[in-house]
């Protein structure tokens, strides 16, 4: 019975229009306690106004502004009573308990708006509805962590101290995680209870180790995790891709992944190219990882590595299959390096070996 209530209780707030449900209380209060609720909580989408803005529009202090929101608030809490608010702060506390006790401002708001349309008013609706509810805490933005709310304090000083396990070992280490390894190493520190959507709360709450664009996660500090150059932001684009680009290509391929961050001009990201020995210059602007085993140089010191490794006669169409493991350029012009008679002698059926 009681699980089928509480699933009861949960189609009900999928039913919700909860931006109608926050409106329809707000419409309660008075016509100025009304107004510096939508303006403070940016509830008609204009911009948070300030306490001196909206005391400057009424006519009063910013205290007898913050006066009105705060009894606002007061009166609202008891408005939602008779709209069934309680039922999203159930809703809500069952989500948080389940990801450990704790969640980021933005995976809340997530949780509560699948409907990712007008995703600014869905934001401020959720502020608001987290303002209203007595029992939830929150914990304000800082260096080391995202906005987060919880009820139970401990579970909050859980966070933490795993945040610091986890930073520690990657100092001491000096090495890249994945998900799983990340989910053992709490487990042998005493945290074998803990579920994996706890350990990505906890890990989507935190501002010290982050997810590269690759999948694996190390310290904000190292530039392969959480790049700011463009050499960098170049290297980890590639390595997503796995596979040569253009110059132009790999801009494109900067822009997409980290499309909120200054955009990369394509001939800056080519000088920047030229520099690094990370890359190598496989074709007309084309670019490949050094790591891949890739070298620099040109057609005709491929050819003589090729040659000076095998050290056989090949025939022209090993031989390009060859050099194109390595570059990308076009089957003439590697033909026409072979007729560099200073090194390559040309046998019958077209066979090649070196001088």
């Amino acid at each position: 019975m009681a699980e089928n209530k509480e699933k009861t209780g949960e189609n009900k707030l999928v039913a919700m229009d909860l931006n109608r449900l926050i409106f329809d209380i707000i419409n309660e209060l008075s016509e100025r306690s009304g107004s510096i609720i939508t303006k403070r909580f940016n509830l008609n989408e204009k911009g948070v106004r300030t306490l001196d803005e909206i005391g400057k529009e009424y006519g009063i202090t910013r205290e007898r502004v913050r006066q009105i929101e705060s009894e606002a608030i007061t009166r609202l809490k008891h408005i939602g009573k008779r709209h069934n608010i309680g039922l999203i702060f159930n809703n809500i506390r069952k989500t948080i308990e389940d990801h450990g006790g704790l969640m980021s401002e933005e995976e809340i708001i997530k949780h509560l708006f699948k409907n990712k349309s007008r995703d600014n008013i869905n934001k401020q609706v959720s502020l608001l509805i987290l303002s209203l509810d007595d029992k939830i805490e929150v914990a304000k933005e800082t260096k080391a962590y995202k906005k987060i709310y919880f009820y139970e304090k401990e579970n909050f000083e859980k966070f933490k101290n795993i945040i610091g396990i986890l930073e520690k070992y990657l100092i001491e280490n000096k090495e890249n995680l994945s998900f799983e390894r990340i989910s053992n190493l709490l487990k042998d520190k005493d945290f074998s209870y803990f579920s994996e959507m706890s350990i990505r709360s906890y890990l989507e709450s935190n501002k010290i180790i982050l997810r590269s664009v690759i999948g694996e996660w190390g310290h904000q500090k190292w530039p392969h995790i959480n790049p700011k150059s463009i050499r960098d932001k170049a290297y980890l684009a590639l390595k997503k891709i796995k596979k040569p680009l253009h110059f132009v290509e790999i801009a494109d391929k900067i822009n997409e992944i980290w499309k909120n961050k200054k955009r990369a001009n394509n001939q800056t990201v080519h000088n920047e190219l030229i520099k690094d020995k990370r890359f190598v210059l496989v074709g007309r602007g084309i670019y490949a990882l050094a790591e891949w085993g890739y070298k620099p140089g040109t057609v005709l010191d491929v050819l003589l590595e090729i040659f000076n490794k095998d050290g056989k006669e090949m025939s022209q169409n090993e031989i390009v299959e060859k050099v194109l493991e390595k570059r990308k350029v076009r089957k003439n012009t590697i033909v026409l390096n072979l007729q560099n008679k200073k090194y390559f002698e040309k046998l019958a059926n077209k066979v090649y070996r070196i001088k």
